[in-house]
């Protein structure tokens, strides 16, 4: 069904799907301290920011890319403190604040104090969805965008809070990978073989674009995703839909990979109650999905790769209504009957074997051979 290759190589710049951090540094009695040092470090990839924090004692990281990070905070005077397993997901602002112990320089403080997960810096709401989490929940045809369904305020059909399905916005690494051929608003089945669909449409299924991107995008291949479905700000979106953002894997210092296959049978599979009463099979259907992914360094902490493939290959069947030809027809013969005024009508009869169309009059009263 779809073949994908992605390669991504990361050369210390990142795409617009970003994130924040920011907080307050304090000392024990709750002063703030500025023009302290404080530096957040990403292991994976060896990405180090800095910042000074102001006179009130705040500082911030703004456009970040999202992953899990390593926080300092320095200041002559006071110990050094650290946070480990930050983690900064996409669009979702972060606040870390930290109290500085007075102690002597070099001293180092290991501090366990939790990330505040309500978001006060701007008014979007929505779930940002971790690797984990994205690989846990089930999809049927491990569609990405199809997470859009689970949130508050969205209906089956893929409208958000009101808005039509046209209007979901769908970024991936921050490019535009929406549908714009069909906006959104054309069901595809079968019958149609129609557009830029990644969901399924074996066994005549109606597939609703509103969870679909023109851009086939593996489960394995993503690192993070978020939905933002209301009090999105202008940095997000050009509708009033749900905001999906999307971001894949980008590799890191380590090497990590996967192989996987995914098998859906018409034998474990159960039939509809309707087709069990008129007596119709299961619809076959068989599906396999399968790929692979590899991701690691080209150079410490500078250049990294990506590699993700997959293909789906549906095999399917659907039982149909259909008019079919009686056994007449199918001999050639084809019996027409004209109704005009009363009590005049005309019977034609057509023979496949003649050239010669019959036509009988009721107010005739001799037959005739028409040519």
């Amino acid at each position: 069904m779809g073949l994908l290759g992605i390669f991504l190589g990361t050369f210390s710049c990142y795409a617009q799907s970003t994130t924040s951090m920011r907080g307050v540094i304090t000392d024990p009695s709750g002063g703030v301290i500025p023009e302290a040092i404080v530096t957040i470090t990403n292991a994976d990839n060896g990405l180090l920011r800095r910042n000074v924090t102001d006179a009130s004692g705040e500082y911030k990281f703004l456009q970040i890319a999202p992953g899990t990070y390593k926080l300092s905070a320095e200041k002559e005077g006071f110990a050094t403190m650290t946070r480990s397993d930050v983690k900064l997901l996409v669009n979702t602002p972060t606040t870390l604040d930290l109290a500085m112990a007075v102690s002597a320089t070099g001293e180092v403080v290991n501090v366990a104090s939790d990330v505040s997960q309500v978001n006060t810096t701007d008014a979007s709401m929505g779930n940002p969805f971790s690797e984990m989490q994205v690989r846990q929940i089930p999809l049927q045809t491990r569609n990405v965008v199809e997470l859009l369904s689970v949130q508050p305020g969205v209906t089956s059909n893929g409208e958000v809070l009101g808005a039509r399905r046209d209007q979901n916005n769908v970024t991936l690494d921050g490019a535009d990978v929406n549908n714009n051929q069909n906006s959104g608003l054309v069901s595809q089945t079968t019958a149609t073989g129609m557009g830029g669909y990644q969901g399924s449409n074996a066994n005549g299924a109606n597939i609703n674009s509103g969870f679909n991107a023109v851009l086939p995008i593996p489960l394995d291949s993503v690192q993070e995703f978020r939905v933002t479905v209301a009090g999105e700000g202008p940095n997000q979106g050009r509708s009033s839909g749900g905001q999906v953002t999307l971001v894949t894997k980008s590799g890191t210092n380590q090497l990590h990979g996967s192989l996987y296959e995914y098998n859906r049978n018409t034998a474990t599979a159960a039939n509809t109650w309707f087709n069990n009463q008129a007596g119709v099979p299961r619809q076959p259907l068989v599906r396999n999905q399968f790929g692979g992914s590899a991701g690691g360094k080209i150079v410490r902490d500078r250049a990294f790769y990506f590699f993700n493939y997959e293909q789906r290959q549906d095999g399917s069947g659907v039982a149909q209504v259909r008019a079919v030809p009686s056994d007449t027809l199918r001999q050639g013969i084809l019996n027409i009957r004209c109704v005009t005024t009363p009590p005049a009508s005309t019977v034609f009869v057509i023979r496949r074997r003649t050239r010669y169309l019959y036509r009988q009059s009721r107010r005739a009263t001799s037959s005739q051979w028409i040519r």
